[in-house]
């Protein structure tokens, strides 16, 4: 029996056969299994590569329908992967997977051509649905590579998290395109960050960014405001004036705080998205401009509508895809790397050095953050300023509502109800092991500290055998040597 070949010698995937035939490119065998189990229960056959290198071997025998590719694995990362099978194939699905994900990361993947981009751990929902299309619909995804990226990127968009990493896959589909993005999300979330960074990875990036909080617009002259007026328009208009669209033309128009906009505004502009014409107030002649509208509200549009304070033909032209800010209190675990920023920031404009103590960095991973990273920033940045020695100890912090001074009071009830909100999100299976570990840790650290490191006094404060004092210190030690080794 003679095999069909394309023209590079290697054997199609058939196109009779109703199941896909899927590569998983992943070094972490525990993955690969559970990935296979998953693809295996909906019919697809199922091939797996340790790395990039086996991976080009297997296509070199038989072409996939669809690859399933981590980032970071020896010999070879995902990406350079992606690259080069989408110089040889460049029709064949290929979708990226990762657990350390960032925005940078995100949008490289799909502007070098991947299908889609799922973070760890994957949700097995999504991954049937994300196969499924690529399987559909044997070609490239709609958000295609439209040219190099800039060289700065917008670093001041921090984070790891699932949450995070599911904001970045959303950045990195809709930059690529001119869809209509609502950004949701509480005060203070970085919503026009999120904005900033659409604009930055568009094709519209060369054009303006303009940015306008509907919510401190007066009523009476929020129109105006919007699409400019004509001499006469009202008592104080003695000369023309742009609005905040035309001066947007050929780039990106932010609408922060869309939700507060009158009805008699969310009319006209619902009327110029359906065609990019605009009426000045009190002109007659309209104006055709080419603009992009992303907007954002930290309001519940749905409630709105039903209140009868915002329309629902609106609502749906803005929000073709919805980026979805998790509040602080949500993704603790991206506090760390947040705090190391704005370190950063403030060291630079203090002309000085500045670390921080770990009984800071613990009330800071404790505290509920009703004002997010907005808050966190200010509390870091106050922290510096006060801080005159270079380091940032409790004393420092200001962590009430109301910003006066002192930590709220937190029950040990409280404490370990918002660990373990966290880990049940984020380490399903493995709660209970994780809490153990990190209170013995703390437990041994604030014994050894207040022993000066006397292993014998330490063991005898805690209740414990000193050799078993010993292993776990050995075992954190090494904890902290194989913290970058993970996959």
């Amino acid at each position: 029996m003679v095999n069909e070949m394309d023209g590079s010698g290697v054997k199609p995937p058939r196109a009779d056969d109703d199941r896909g035939l899927i590569l998983i490119v992943d070094d972490d065998a525990a993955v690969c299994w559970s990935l296979e189990q998953a693809l295996q229960s909906e019919g697809h056959r199922t091939q797996v590569a340790a790395d990039a290198g086996a991976a080009k071997r297997q296509l070199r025998k038989e072409r996939p329908d669809c690859v399933l590719t981590d980032i970071r694995m020896p010999g070879g990362s995902g990406l350079e992967l992606l690259a080069e099978l989408k110089n040889l194939y460049p029709s064949l699905p290929v979708i990226v997977m990762t657990a350390h994900g960032t925005m940078e990361t995100a949008i490289q993947a799909v502007q070098q051509g991947a299908f889609d981009y799922l973070p760890k751990p994957i949700a097995l929902d999504r991954l049937r649905s994300v196969v499924g299309n690529a399987l559909g619909e044997r070609r490239l995804a709609a958000v295609s590579s439209r040219g190099e990226l800039p060289a700065a990127l917008d670093m001041a968009i921090i984070g790891s998290t699932p949450a995070m990493q599911e904001v970045y896959r959303r950045i990195a589909a809709a930059a690529a395109s001119d869809i209509g993005v609502l950004i949701t999300g509480p005060t203070g979330s970085g919503k026009e960050l999120v904005a900033r960074a659409l604009h930055r990875h568009s094709q519209r990036s060369h054009g303006p960014f303009i940015a306008v909080n509907c919510g401190a617009l007066p009523d009476h002259l929020v129109e105006s405001e919007l699409f400019g007026h004509e001499v006469g328009a009202f008592t104080d208009a003695k000369q023309a004036k742009q609005g905040r669209i035309e001066a947007a033309d050929g780039g990106v128009l932010f609408l922060d705080e869309v939700g507060e906009l009158p009805l008699p505004t969310q009319v006209k502009l619902l009327r110029f998205l359906e065609d990019q014409r605009l009426l000045r107030v009190g002109g007659e002649e309209e104006r055709q401009v080419n603009v992009r509208i992303i907007a954002a509200t930290n309001r519940n549009l749905t409630s709105a509508i039903a209140a009868g304070e915002f329309r629902e033909d609106l609502s749906y032209r803005l929000r073709v895809l919805t980026i979805e800010l998790p509040p602080l209190r949500d993704r603790l675990d991206d506090v760390p790397d947040l705090i190391g920023f704005f370190l950063n920031r403030i060291a630079d404009r203090l002309q000085r050095r500045l670390s921080i103590t770990e009984e800071a960095m613990a009330l800071l991973r404790a505290h509920s953050w009703p004002g997010n990273v907005r808050e966190l920033r200010h509390v870091i940045e106050e922290a510096g300023v006060l801080a005159t020695g270079g380091v940032i100890g409790a004393e420092h912090l200001s962590l009430n509502s109301n910003g006066q001074g002192g930590s709220p009071a937190m029950s040990l009830e409280q404490s370990l109800s918002m660990v373990a909100q966290r880990l049940f999100n984020q380490a399903p299976g493995a709660v209970h092991a994780t809490v153990l570990e990190r209170v013995e840790l703390h437990l041994i650290r604030e014994a050894m500290a207040r022993t000066q490191g006397n292993q014998l006094r330490a063991a005898e404060l805690l209740g414990i055998n000193r050799i078993t004092l010993k292993k776990r210190l050995d075992q954190a030690e090494a904890g902290k040597a194989d913290g970058g080794a993970q996959t």
